[in-house]
């Protein structure tokens, strides 16, 4: 396959769709990467923040639950009995003190309440000062037990609560509030998303009670920190390198996108380009045929859109071009036999001249005047005719006319007149040579009536209303209808083809060469009718009235 400038410009187009597309690529690729980044701030911020209202309000309200153990004097003496007496003893003081002063002072219905009321509580335990033993419940055990206080460990979520005496404000004692580890994981879900976080929850006293982690992962390397009113501390991370991976992954997945589009992208300039290069390549193959074979033409069958145009237009120029070649061809011909016929008529003129004026002295030493003068007014019309000139003036034409006449009345004497009249404006109006006297030719040659004697021929050169009238008229034979008809046709044309096997000077002639002179400002115009003569009116225009 030839290589065109197509290849080269395919070429340029997949490299700058591959250039522009990367571009584009990279763009995404880095908005992608901060808008990871700005998201995961925003959901760091968002964990961050719901983290420290959840842990200030459970602390809080740890603080209220743990102060209704001990709001009452009675609450704080049935707390006292439950640890110094035995159980059954226990249950005796609770039935009296009911009985005597009313209300509950069981810490049993008390921490059932809390339980009841607080779905966040998991666990309550309380410590007495300088007390052996440890209440210790559970949710599922809201009535609890009493453990060595040497054995006893609080656990990891809990909070340290003060209890504090109503009256006097002294110390009574510690309440450990152990709270639920899944509803602050599930709200740190709920908040952080897909995001890879770990959360750290220590107490003021930097003992760790909460460590959430959504998913393993590289350790964070930045850690967020913020803390409670009350000392508590809350540090959130993100996963290491989790931004970037993530924003690679997305790279890795627009760079493939882009490369597949580019493929596509690239397969379908592919076969736009090798459709329109098969195109390009058959018309420059037939334009090169062109010039080796005769009356090749491009197939526009198989050409679309602007080629098609292009085809046709070429094909139609190589037909108007094989037409001119053919015209010039034709007219080569036509000026080589005109050349020969020139040649052959201007052999020795002055020979020609020189034996007229002979045999007209000759006639009138012998007393013929009368062919003196026809054979004078011969040898000056036979002059006129074979000059090279190929304009003349109208008077100079008319004259030829007239002597033209004179010679053709010779022969009928006593049947033939002729009159001839010019504006004298018009006499030295330039026009194309024989162009009058073809007309005159054709009265005597052809439509005089020998039957008759008062066959008469009339030319007038007049000048009105902006243009020159020249009317030829005669009352000789006429035409018929068809032959009227016909001329008419052949005097509407204004564009001809010249006919190799044209010999006659006629009227055509005529008309070709008036319309060629003066173009749009000549007009002729044919009447006749048979029996009643033939009338010619030729019309042209003033230069100066010519739009």
């Amino acid at each position: 396959m030839k290589k065109f400038w197509l290849h080269s410009l395919l070429r340029l187009y997949t490299m700058i769709l591959i250039g522009v597309l990367s571009f584009v690529a990279v763009l995404v690729s880095y908005a992608s990467w901060q808008s990871n980044q700005v998201e995961a701030d925003r959901v760091i911020e968002r964990v961050m923040s719901r983290t420290l209202d959840q842990l200030d309000y459970y602390y809080q309200r740890s603080l209220q639950l743990s102060q209704t153990l001990v709001n009452t004097s009675g609450k704080q003496e049935g707390l006292y009995r439950y640890f110094s007496l035995n159980s059954a003893d226990y249950q005796r003081w609770k039935l009296q003190y009911h009985y005597e002063n009313g209300g509950s002072v069981s810490i049993h219905d008390s921490v059932s309440a809390i339980y009841a009321q607080n779905d966040f509580v998991e666990e309550l335990a309380i410590a007495l000062q300088d007390n052996q033993k440890v209440f210790v419940s559970s949710r599922t055990r809201p009535g609890g037990e009493q453990v060595a206080a040497k054995d006893f460990q609080p656990k990891a979520a809990s909070f340290p609560i003060s209890l504090y005496d109503v009256t006097t404000g002294d110390t009574l004692g510690i309440a450990y509030v152990t709270i639920n580890e899944a509803s602050i994981s599930q709200s740190i879900r709920n908040s952080g998303g897909n995001f890879p976080l770990t959360v750290r929850v220590t107490s003021p006293y930097d003992k760790e009670i909460l460590l959430f982690s959504s998913k393993k992962g590289t350790p964070p390397r930045k850690w967020f920190v913020r803390e409670t009113t009350h000392g508590y501390q809350i540090k959130v991370g993100l996963a290491s390198g989790y931004v970037l991976q993530h924003s690679l992954t997305n790279t890795v997945l627009i760079v493939g996108m882009s490369g597949v589009l580019i493929w596509i992208l690239y397969t379908i300039l592919v076969r736009i380009f090798a459709n329109y290069q098969r195109q390009v390549i058959d018309i420059v193959d037939t334009l090169q045929l062109v010039t080796q074979t005769e009356g090749v033409r491009i197939d526009t069958k198989t050409k679309e859109d602007e080629l098609f145009l292009v085809a046709d237009n070429i094909n139609q120029m190589l037909d108007t071009l094989d037409a001119n070649i053919r015209d010039i061809y034709e007219l080569r011909l036509l000026q080589q036999e005109a050349n020969m016929r020139a040649l052959q008529a201007q052999i020795n003129p002055h020979f020609m001249y020189n034996t007229l004026e002979f045999i007209r002295m000759y006639a009138v030493m012998h007393d013929q005047e009368e062919l003196g003068d026809v054979i004078y007014e011969f040898s000056r019309l036979l002059r006129n005719n074979i000059s090279d000139e190929k304009t003349t003036t109208l008077a100079s034409e008319l004259e030829f006319c007239r002597k033209y006449s004179y010679l053709c009345m010779v022969r009928y004497p006593k049947s033939v007149a002729y009159g001839f009249k010019i504006d004298e404006n018009l006499e030295e109006m330039i026009i194309p040579k024989f162009t009058i006297q073809p007309l005159v030719e054709n009265y005597f040659a052809h439509g005089i009536d020998h039957r008759q004697l008062d066959n008469v021929i009339s030319v007038k050169a007049l000048h009105r209303l902006g243009e020159v009238e020249i009317r030829i008229e005669d009352n000789g034979r006429g035409m018929t209808t068809e032959q009227l008809e016909n001329i008419r046709q052949q005097l509407a044309q204004r564009e001809f083809r010249h006919d190799q096997h044209r010999k006659s000077i006629g009227i055509v002639n005529v008309h070709e060469r008036m319309v060629l002179f003066f173009g749009e400002r000549y007009q002729i115009f044919i009447d006749s009718n048979e029996g009643a003569g033939v009338s010619y009116r030729i019309l042209i225009r003033d230069e100066e009235n010519d739009v």
